[in-house]
């Protein structure tokens, strides 16, 4: 079982989206959450700084009970999100992993692009320092162009389903044991990670964040039972597919059966270079 928690309304909103899986247990906390289990709601703040300031006792209290693997859920650019170090600091004894949500800076506020700005290094920082485990970074607007064209009225929506099912299908395949794989030794020096589809007659790799810097590539082949069986020449496909163009890039694949007609690939990008910093 995962803990899934959610901060602020995007972060709110992706923890939801986890709830439909029988793996994960939910808890959301944002200014005024309705009544209900694991939602803990917090009295409107006039600045960022007082979300960390006078973050409430009563909730830290709690959030200090919960025991098991977390993944703590949160959109940058949220005034909210300036209480993230207060909320990771109680829950500090689990082993945690953080999912970053930067916003679409074509339609952020100068305030919130700010914000969003401070917040990312801070957190990629303290990822880094060891603090949690892993710290992934999904951007708004990349999985837009991954997915295409989506109505206005279904936009976070359909935006928080495909963040939440891909990272899902991630931990199962992570946690299943392939068929055959080529994975290598994880780099614990790596912790900065990104999340991707892809598939097998495609070259292109649709990742939900341009990771610079890429040190290593996980692919998770998901591939209908039947062609498993029966095809002579899959294999060969697969290791061409999973091949770099970059040598520095360690790939590694795994293969999985499924029950789909479709094939997919789940993807999983790490390094250990902090983003948005201009290194030349």
């Amino acid at each position: 079982m995962i803990n899934v928690i959610g901060l602020g309304n995007a972060g709110c909103n992706i923890a939801e989206s986890f709830s439909k899986y029988p793996q994960y247990e939910v808890y959301k906390i944002d200014v005024s959450l309705k009544k209900q289990k694991n939602c803990f709601s917090m009295p409107e703040r006039t600045s960022p700084e007082e979300y960390e300031s006078k973050f409430p006792a009563r909730v830290l209290s709690s959030l200090r009970k919960i025991q098991g693997d977390i993944l703590f859920v949160v959109g940058g650019g949220g005034d909210v999100s300036s209480a993230s170090l207060r909320i990771l600091e109680a829950v500090s004894k689990n082993k945690i992993e953080v999912l970053y949500v930067k916003p679409d800076e074509s339609i952020a506020t100068d305030d919130e692009t700010l914000l969003d700005k401070i917040s990312f290094n801070v957190f990629q920082q303290y990822a880094r320092s060891g603090l949690f485990e892993r710290l992934y970074i999904v951007s708004n607007s990349e999985i837009q162009r991954t997915v295409g064209n989506i109505p206005i009225s279904k936009y976070y929506d359909t935006l928080n389903e495909i963040i939440s099912s891909t990272f899902h299908m991630v931990n199962v395949y992570k946690n299943s044991k392939p068929t055959i794989s080529s994975f290598p030794k994880e780099s614990e020096v790596c912790r900065i990670f990104t999340i991707g589809i892809g598939e097998l007659e495609k070259i292109t790799d649709q990742m939900y964040f341009s990771l610079d810097n890429t040190n290593e590539k996980r692919y998770y082949f998901a591939i209908n039972k039947k062609e498993l069986e029966e095809s002579t020449t899959l294999l060969s496909k697969i290791k061409t597919r999973a091949k770099q163009k970059d040598k520095n890039i360690k790939a590694g694949f795994g293969i999985y059966p499924t029950d789909y007609e479709k094939n997919y690939i789940y993807i999983v990008s790490q390094t250990k270079i902090i983003q948005g910093v201009n290194y030349d």
